[in-house]
């Protein structure tokens, strides 16, 4: 039997939240994400970090997900940082316009040739 598609983990580095995502985040984690922010939005963290190195995958349920918590987070007057963003992530954010929300955090990717 294999383990969760997707997890999420929280550590403290020097009293900055770094939520560690890994496996694939669709509909089925979203949830789990959602819950992990509201909690370190919950302790008035100014600075929240999703460190995404092993994320593979990310559908737009997801996006959504991390685009909420972009909002809550300047709402809040605190920053939310990505960090780690692999190719099919960021061609994800390219491609929605996403990356304009995390420009500090996300490599640009090139468009595909034909």
């Amino acid at each position: 039997m294999t383990g969760p598609l997707f997890q999420v983990g929280t550590v403290l580095d020097a009293d900055v939240p770094v939520l560690r995502l890994v496996g694939e985040l669709d509909l089925n984690g979203a949830a789990q994400l959602r819950a992990a922010l509201a909690d370190c939005f919950a302790r008035r963290s100014d600075h929240v970090l999703l460190d995404l190195r092993e994320l593979r995958f990310c559908d737009c349920s997801g996006l959504n997900v991390l685009l909420e918590a972009k909002a809550t987070a300047e709402g809040k007057g605190a920053r939310l940082c990505v960090e780690g963003v692999r190719a099919q992530v960021a061609r994800l954010f390219a491609l929605s316009g996403a990356d304009a929300f995390f420009a500090d955090s996300v490599p640009r990717v090139p468009p595909r040739t034909v």
